[in-house]
């Protein structure tokens, strides 16, 4: 593995990254099918994959941060102003751990809930706060708002595992027809 490619799967996966690579080390040409499994980075789609780079502004999907604490985790881990993509359908007490990084990360908070309100009261004085219909409507108004060096984030903080796939492919989607 490069130094680059490890960069890229940002600081959160590196003890993970590593300590694969030293079982790779070790099982080195003996048996193949182990290599490839302990080698095998698919489990890193939609997890902080950055989607496309449209007028300096990073689109990144991280559809695969269905709590609190991991998209928490997210949004610690950006450098640049965050445009933030909250699709939220959980108990609104869940959020209440993520209102420090948010007041110091996030300059704009695009919300799709059906308790969008309660929501909003919670993050209200700490970022701008819209609510939005659906994706499409969350992903054409970051679009509208971002400007470089921002970054756009998709982190639904809740939801299950069998809706990433789906969740984060149509994100991709709607960010390439921009």
């Amino acid at each position: 593995m490069t130094i680059e490619r490890l960069a890229t799967q940002g600081r959160k996966y590196i003890p993970q990254t590593l300590s694969e690579r030293n079982y790779e080390d070790v099982f080195k040409s003996r048996n193949n099918t182990l290599r490839n499994m302990l080698v095998d980075k698919s489990c890193f789609k939609h997890k902080n994959e950055i989607i496309a780079t449209i007028k300096g502004v990073n689109y990144i999907d991280d559809a695969k941060s269905i709590t609190s604490n991991s998209s928490w985790f997210t949004l610690e881990m950006t450098s640049n102003p965050v445009i933030w993509i909250l699709e939220f359908n959980g108990d609104c007490k869940q959020l209440s751990n993520m209102k420090n990084i948010v007041k110091q990360k996030v300059h704009t908070l695009i919300i799709i809930s059906k308790q969008s309100n309660s929501i909003s009261q919670l993050f209200t004085g700490l970022t701008n706060v819209i609510q939005a219909e659906d994706l499409d409507s969350a992903v054409k108004t970051a679009y509208y708002f971002a400007s470089a060096p921002d970054f756009v984030v998709y982190s639904p903080a809740s939801g299950n595992e069998e809706d990433i796939e789906l969740k984060g492919n149509n994100f991709a989607h709607l960010v390439r027809s921009l």
